[in-house]
């Protein structure tokens, strides 16, 4: 393990620093400009969607969470000149983290991403050089740093490039679907190539890109010779993403992580060449250098080591929990989650539910409209996890008004990637009787659609589906019926 302590430039990780600063204090100011979102998450929604374990975390009123957003604002700004470091990256991750669990709904792969980065640059040395910490404390100054801090950086990302590429691996993805279903939805709204983007051909080429990327990326991007013509198609691959999609600061992050693999001085040539009074063109260890401390005397080697294997292990092994899962995770959704699953599928959804109280015999018809923002609704249609929830809270809704013997019903039809509508969940259980979704086993109330990955089915891929009237009979005007990508 020594080659995790060999000494290698502190710049690159300055660098991150800086970026991962200028993300955090985007995602504050992007969170407050979403209305919608900013509601949900400051008690404007009736319900919220839990993570399992979190549903004690609770939304705070409008004006404790403008306080928090600006008070995270100030730690981003701190994170960025290097001020108290470590503690405000700690509490910006606290705060992140809180907000990231409020409403499920919102969930995005790189929300996650980014929660775990704020604990980790925590616990990096990447204030001990341009930032006002070293600048107050010159005890701490240091030019050179061991490997290791770099290497999970790198790690991240690679193991989000790797995994996302072999998700890709399926059928449907190589065929260019549901590719060619965002870029003619999403053509007109982009000039000047929008006309080519309608081209079938167009998505099945980015599809194979994509999934050729991502499988690809951790080896071109170590290999001195192919880094820097790599680089071009990560570039490009990310700009056409967010060119496309509103996936928030994924692609700059990528590309922020993609560059930590590059030589670890590449920071300081390039600052040298512009500053070069300021900026020394070399890194070097000098009397007052602190690097021996930080690898001896500050951290044990067997404790970072062991920290190293832990957290390398977890990320390599929690994302395959679906394997263990019975069904197609992208329709069940059992494991989906922290698995880099992007992007691979759209989900439409459209459904009711219904509280049956047998003691009076009443059936009472429930308008999630009056519960849920569109957000909310566009993604519990097709997520069971979700479906489960909100049945529990009607469940309790009524049981508070002194109903003991409640029944919910779900009739929740889905249809994925231009397949038609199916039950995602069984419409004759009573979900309130079903206990909480369990995170590492399939529970028999959700429907496993055995034709996910049917060639045939994807000829209805132009058409709009047709609804049966025993359907229609069963699927009233409270329905929702929109796309879901994430």
């Amino acid at each position: 393990m020594n080659w995790l302590f060999r000494k290698i430039d502190i710049s690159t990780l300055v660098f991150f620093r800086i970026v991962f600063g200028l993300l955090a204090l985007y995602e504050m100011f992007h969170f407050m400009d979403d209305r919608s979102q900013f509601k949900c998450l400051t008690g404007g929604a009736k319900f919220n969607f839990t993570y399992y374990g979190f549903e004690w975390v609770k939304p705070l009123p409008p004006e404790a969470m403008y306080a928090l957003c600006y008070f995270m604002i100030g730690l981003a700004v701190l994170i960025i000149v290097g001020y108290g470091y470590r503690l405000c990256a700690f509490i910006y991750g606290l705060g992140y983290t809180y907000i990231y669990l409020i409403e499920k709904s919102y969930y995005l792969n790189h929300g996650y991403l980014f929660a775990v980065l704020c604990f980790l640059m925590c616990l990096l040395p990447a204030n001990r050089a341009f930032s006002i910490d070293a600048r107050l404390n010159p005890s701490i100054r240091t030019q050179l740093i061991p490997y290791w801090p770099v290497f999970l950086l790198q790690f991240s990302m690679g193991i989000v490039y790797f995994y996302g590429g072999i998700a890709k691996l399926n059928p449907d993805w190589l065929r260019g679907i549901p590719l060619i279903y965002w870029l003619n939805g999403s053509a007109e709204e982009i000039p000047i190539i929008g006309h080519i983007l309608e081209l079938d051909w167009v998505g099945v080429l980015m599809s194979y890109g994509g999934m050729l990327l991502d499988l690809t990326a951790v080896f071109f991007l170590s290999n001195r010779r192919t880094r820097g013509i790599f680089l071009l198609f990560v570039i490009f691959f990310h700009a056409m993403n967010k060119l496309i999609f509103s996936i928030g600061i994924f692609p700059n992050l990528s590309t922020g992580l993609s560059l930590m693999y590059f030589s670890p001085n590449w920071p300081r040539r390039i600052a040298h060449r512009f500053f070069p009074n300021l900026v020394d063109a070399e890194a070097t260890l000098d009397t007052t250098d602190s690097t021996p401390l930080i690898v001896s005397q500050i951290w044990n080697k067997r404790l970072i080591v062991g920290f190293i294997t832990v957290f390398c292990a977890y990320h390599i092994l929690f994302p395959l929990r679906h394997f263990l899962i019975e069904g197609p995770t992208d329709w069940t959704e059992e494991g989906h989650r922290y698995s880099w699953h992007m992007m691979l599928r759209t989900k439409k959804g459209k459904g009711r539910f219904t509280v049956k109280i047998p003691s009076e015999d009443r059936v009472i018809k429930i308008s999630t409209k009056d519960y849920l923002n569109s957000r909310q609704r566009k993604k519990m249609f097709t997520h069971p996890g979700m479906i489960l929830q909100f049945a529990h809270f009607l469940r309790d809704k009524y049981q508070r008004r002194g109903y003991e013997d409640v029944e919910v019903y779900a009739n929740v039809k889905s249809k994925f990637n231009g397949r038609g509508y199916t039950n995602i969940v069984d419409r004759d259980v009573d979900l309130a009787k079903v206990a909480c979704c369990l995170p590492m086993k399939h529970d028999d109330w959700i429907i496993i659609r055995e034709d996910v990955y049917t060639y045939d089915h994807l000829k209805e891929k132009k058409k709009k589906t047709r609804i049966s009237e025993d359907e229609k009979e069963n699927i009233p005007a409270d329905t929702i019926d929109v796309d879901s990508i994430q």
